[in-house]
């Protein structure tokens, strides 16, 4: 096992992508928490100090709405790519217990994921902190706090990237589907006003992990309070749902050829 992990290691590293995406990461968070910050440091004259303070700790949460699709495409790669190039069939003659491949691939990634989620978390509170001049606010229990949140939340994450990425083999399929889950179908469903779309909604991972990290899509439509879970229960959600796409990935690994 470890050295299917150190395997996995070595392949993670030697390729431009996995740089290419952790410094994507960074500079959408980047682009994200700057502007931010400039913005809450030109005083408004309506609004008293107080109410113009930018607590930097949400700029990090906010930010990783589009951040994350950086480090899942990073998650992707490492199965989709080897499917692309055919060196999938080489990691199997290799190591032809698919199942030990798949955790050395999911450990891997999960260890990026956990420490680049959380550095990124702090990137974002530190960048906006800087750029948001007396308007600023960096409490550094509450960022704490937050980078904690977003690196578990991104270690979630990726384990369901790596599920679509061994069921669909697709870079570019597996990418849509997260973004839908995890983005855009949330919304939608809940743009349409109707009931039964509504309740589809609050159990979609996008909804669940937003609830967990405190800036959930469904309190930007005021539909928080109909949520049947607290932030915990949404941790609770996603988790499930990563675990029956990796468990559907797994299937669709074992039974299909390289």
């Amino acid at each position: 096992m470890l050295a299917t992990i150190a395997s996995e290691w070595t392949k993670l590293w030697s390729v431009r992508s996995t740089w290419w995406c952790l410094i994507g990461a960074a500079a959408l968070m980047a682009l994200y928490s700057v502007p931010l910050g400039f913005d809450a440091a030109e005083p408004n004259p309506d609004l008293s100090h107080a109410d113009q303070l930018l607590h930097v700790e949400e700029v990090a949460t906010a930010g990783l709405l589009f951040t994350q699709f950086a480090l899942i495409a990073l998650a992707l790669l490492t199965v989709t790519s080897e499917y692309a190039s055919g060196s999938m069939r080489t990691t199997l003659q290799c190591e032809p217990r698919r199942g030990r491949v798949l955790v050395a691939k999911l450990v891997v990634v999960e260890v990026v994921a956990l420490v680049a989620g959380a550095l990124l978390a702090l990137l974002g509170a530190g960048l906006g902190y800087l750029t948001a001049g007396d308007y600023g606010v960096f409490d550094v229990s509450s960022v704490a706090t937050v980078a904690g949140k977003v690196s578990v939340y991104m270690g979630v994450v990726v384990a369901l990237a790596i599920g679509l990425a061994v069921g669909l083999r697709s870079t570019a399929g597996a990418l849509v589907v997260a973004f839908l889950a995890l983005f855009l179908l949330p919304m939608v469903l809940m743009m349409s006003g109707m009931d039964l779309m509504t309740d589809v909604s609050y159990y979609l991972p996008g909804t669940a992990g937003t609830e967990y990290l405190g800036i959930g899509i469904a309190t930007l439509f005021g539909l928080s309070d109909g949520l049947p879970y607290d932030a915990d229960g949404g941790l609770g959600l996603l988790a499930g749902w990563s675990v029956v796409t990796l468990l559907a990935g797994y299937l669709v690994f074992r039974r299909r050829d390289a």
